[in-house]
This record gives C-alpha cells, structure tokens and sequence, in this order.
C-alpha cells in the first residue's frame, strides 16, 4: 500500500530531484519522458505539487546519475487518495496536494455548495444528477470528495476563506433531510477556528466574479497558486499578476458578503426551515 507522506517532505523531495536534474544538466521534456509524464507534472512533482511513484523517482535519479538514489526513493510515495487513484488526474492531484499544505487559501464559489464544504450526501446527489457514471463510481466519488473536507479538521494552522453566493445555498440538491444536514455543517463551520465563511446575500447584486469558480493558495516555502475551475478542465497559475488578480475578485465578492456571524444566522434559518 502507497503510504503519505507529510506535504513538507513532498516538497523536499520534490527540490532534491530538481537539483540533481539540473546539476546533470538534463531538460524537463527529456526527464518527463523518462518516465511518461508532461513537463508540466514534472514541474508540479519538483514544487511538491504531485506525488510520484518511488520507481519513477529512481527512474529519473538513474537518468541524472544521482549518487544517493536509494535515500531519494524511500521517501517517494502517494497521497491519502493513493486508494482513488483511478478518480484523481493530474489536475485533480495538484488540487488535492493544494489543499493539503496550504497555509491559507482563499475559494469562491458560483452555483454550488463548495466541493470542500459539501456533506457526503450532498456530494452523492450531486454526481448522481448531473453525470452518467454507474452509481458504484459515484459511491466513490462522493466518499472521496467527503474525504477532502479532513483538511479543515486537521488542526494544522490553515487558514481558510469562504465566500458563497445565497443562490447556491438556495438550490435543492436532493431532499430536505440532505438540504438540512448540508446547512448545518456549513453553519458549524461558519464559526470554527481558522475558518472564515462569508454568504453574499441575493440582495448584494452581482460582482466581477459572480460567475467565477475559483481557489486561491498560498504557502509557506513556494510561490502562491490559483486554480479557475473551467467547464471541462482546470486551470492552474502561479503568476504573481494573475494571482493578484484573483485576490482582487475575491476581494470583490467578499465586500458584499455577511459577516461570519449574519452567515452563521442565516444558514441556522435555512436548516430549520426544511
């Protein structure tokens, strides 16, 4: 079984295998083909933001005629969600090591309850309504996306914002029962330590990002990250302009939002209202 290791040593790991491609002078194209990936999952691996495999990490040490090759491997694993692999892609591993070593992020959410905030029946209604998967899948699916919500359990220090449109609080995603129990986790997490969630209400209008569904990440030892989720695909940057420009959306949408407490009353209304 693939183990997990801390994000720390992920990261490190990752800038061990960098160094040593370029001390051997050997071409990202040329190290990614080495095992089959693209260049730019070996560029997330080298920022720590994808695991890698301990054959594919000898596989590249061999290339660049490291001299420590067995202390390099014994620590190349997998994530938590080693178990699912067959669910999570590239872009879905990035998300996931994302949300696992950030220090503070920052989501907005258009049309649905957050993928990170969401209830595992929520999650299952979902998936159940708007794919053609076979329902063992979305079995898995929704346990998987119900696993992602342990980040903002683990006592770790993160440091999450949340601002989510009454308009998505608003639509029925399955029955009452999983109506209310989504509200009442949203509500307990209103308040929960270094957790900030924000409802815009209706009434606030619409702002630049009204129809944006994007994250924001920043960490402690790399450069800050944002993801857009696009209709079939996800688009991940680390340009210091571009994630400035999703702070500045964000920014947008928070000031009209309600304050923690207003957004802790209303989800309270909205459960007992079901």
């Amino acid at each position: 079984m693939v183990s997990h290791i801390p994000h720390a040593r992920r990261r490190e790991l990752g800038q061990a295998l960098r160094l040593r491609r370029e001390r051997a002078g050997v071409a990202p194209a040329e190290a990614a083909a080495q095992v089959g990936w693209s260049a730019l999952r070996l560029e997330r691996m080298e920022d720590g933001l994808a695991t890698i495999r301990r054959v594919d990490a000898r596989a590249l040490l061999e290339l660049y005629g490291a001299d420590d090759v067995e202390a390099l491997v014994s620590v190349a694993a997998g994530g938590w969600w080693a178990g699912y692999a067959d669910l999570v892609d590239d872009s879905f591993e990035t998300l996931l090591i994302a949300e696992e070593s950030a220090n503070r992020m920052y989501s907005h959410h258009a049309g649905l309850v957050p993928g990170l905030l969401q209830t595992r029946e929520y999650a299952w209604e979902l998936m159940a309504t708007l794919s053609d998967q076979p329902l063992d899948r979305v079995e898995q699916l929704a346990t998987l996306r119900a696993e992602r919500g342990r980040v903002l359990r683990r006592g770790t220090g993160l440091e999450a914002v949340f601002v989510l449109d009454e308009a998505a609080l608003l639509r029925r995603v399955g029955g009452p029962g999983v109506m209310r129990a989504q509200y009442r986790r949203l509500a307990e997490l209103a308040t929960a330590p270094g957790i900030a969630l924000h409802v815009r209400p209706m009434a606030a209008g619409p702002h630049r990002a009204t129809d944006l569904t994007f994250h924001v990440f920043e960490f402690a030892a790399v450069a800050s990250m944002a993801q857009h989720e696009w209709l079939d695909r996800e688009h991940f940057t680390r340009s210091p302009e571009d994630v400035a420009r999703y702070l500045t959306l964000f920014e947008s949408a928070r000031a009209g939002a309600l304050s923690r407490e207003d957004s802790r009353d209303l989800l309270d209304r909205l459960a007992a209202a079901c």
